[in-house]
């Protein structure tokens, strides 16, 4: 009888701590998914005013298609860092950032370790395999 508690007790335990833990936004999930992207894990979420973005980084996102600051200048959004299963030609994790306003997905972009500015448009992922940039 005192193993059953025993048993009983472990379990309650491990089922409340795994309450904690920061789980997988679904949306998020079905969001890179259609993008061709596997999440490993959530790294950070953090909420914030979009302020101005600085020209050269503004420009660094705009060459790459990701358009979502101007638009949302002033406004309170959540960023979301997920780590993702693919990895880039010297084996390091690529991350994807999710933007929402309001519970509502605004966009979003990838980081590439290996380059120097490191921003990806997140359907970019068949031309980053083409150039090597990335593991298929």
């Amino acid at each position: 009888m005192n193993i059953r508690k025993f048993i009983m007790i472990v379990v309650g335990i491990l089922i409340i701590s795994g309450c904690g833990q920061k789980s997988l936004n679904e949306r998020h999930q079905q969001y890179l998914t259609n993008k061709g992207w596997k999440i490993k894990g959530i790294i950070e979420v953090e909420t914030f005013i979009l302020e101005e973005t600085p020209d050269e980084l503004l420009s660094g996102f705009e060459a790459n298609s990701i358009t979502i600051f101007n638009e949302y200048l002033g406004k309170e959004v959540t960023q979301y860092i997920y780590e993702l299963k693919e990895k880039d030609i010297e084996g390091k994790r690529l991350n994807a950032i999710i933007y929402e306003e309001k519970e509502k997905i605004i966009g979003g972009h990838g980081l590439l370790p290996s380059w120097t500015l490191g921003l990806f448009n997140l359907d970019d992922k068949q031309r980053l395999i083409n150039e090597g940039k990335i593991k298929q």
